[in-house]
């Protein structure tokens, strides 16, 4: 088996072990508060927005940030106010291989004028919940997220909805989550114990503290907390 076949197959094996993972009614006490909780936090840093959008990076790949910002998603959804989501990792998109979903049209679409917004957007995904995959996968990824075209966008769905929440590439890795934060009015860095190195942490605060980035708080993934006798699983 070659290496991009046991990549394909690893990216399998954890897109369905974090399916099992996405919010819904039936999902653990533990973490729908976790989630409750981290969503409160969010509202309190942004407050006085009228649309509030804010974007998740991590330090590097494999550290649960896609199913973070899907999950946080569909929390700030059950609130009642209108949410979307979009995927704006053009180079290793997540979210439709989450949801089981086709990722294009998507984002990359809309910014190479190939299909109108309407046309990328998936209503009600979830209730109150809409989503714009990542589309079609662009050669020039960094180029048409620095675009006017993205500005625009980032601009014209700020109308639309009460929420924008976006996944965006890891920040040690390229360049483009500190292209759109400047866009935004925040960002959630995401960290995992036992796999991101402290070095990496300080190395993306860094990277954003250059574009000005105004950093709403970090999540620490993958934690189990013991608690009055049992364990749970939260983000903190």
């Amino acid at each position: 088996m070659s290496n991009q076949e046991v990549q394909k197959t690893e990216q399998a094996q954890t897109a369905l072990t974090q399916r099992r993972m996405i919010l819904n009614e039936s999902s653990p006490f533990a973490l729908q508060e976790a989630y409750k909780t981290l969503r409160t936090n969010i509202q309190f840093s942004l407050r006085g927005n009228a649309c509030k959008r804010f974007c998740i990076t991590s330090c590097s790949a494999g550290e649960g940030k896609s199913i973070t910002i899907l999950n946080l998603a569909i929390s700030f959804a059950q609130t009642g106010k209108r949410v979307l989501l979009i995927d704006a990792d053009l180079r290793r998109p997540a979210l439709a291989r989450l949801m089981v979903e086709k990722a294009a049209p998507g984002l990359s679409n809309v910014l190479a004028e190939q299909v109108e917004l309407a046309e990328a957007i998936r209503t009600q995904i979830h209730p109150n919940l809409d989503v714009m995959f990542a589309g079609d996968v662009p050669p020039n990824p960094s180029e048409l997220l620095s675009s006017e075209r993205m500005q625009s966008l980032v601009e014209q769905i700020s109308k639309q909805y009460d929420y924008v929440l976006i996944d965006t590439p890891p920040v040690n890795v390229v360049s483009d989550c500190c292209v759109i934060a400047s866009l935004l009015d925040g960002v959630l860095l995401l960290a995992r114990q036992g796999r991101s190195k402290k070095e990496g942490i300080k190395q993306a605060i860094n990277q954003l503290k250059l574009t000005d980035a105004k950093i709403l708080g970090y999540v620490l993934n993958g934690v189990t907390v013991k608690t009055k006798g049992y364990y749970r699983y939260g983000y903190k």
